[in-house]
């Protein structure tokens, strides 16, 4: 049974059915599984809770806007 894990921003749940069903399709095709044993798994992450280079995602948009 193959899990996928997706981490991204919260706030982008408008995607979140399109890209379950391409995740799973890809690991239907390319995989040989039957869909009904893949899982895919979101974790929405606040931009404090995220960092680049050593610094919070939320304070690099700032210099950056």
């Amino acid at each position: 049974m193959p899990v996928v894990n997706i981490q991204m921003f919260e706030g982008r749940d408008e995607g979140k059915a399109a890209i379950a069903k391409a995740v799973t399709d890809a690991i239907v095709q390319h995989g040989n599984v039957d869909p009904q044993y893949v899982y895919v798994i979101f974790n929405d992450v606040k931009m404090d809770d995220w960092a680049i280079s050593g610094e919070l995602f939320s304070e690099t948009l700032k210099k950056h806007s």
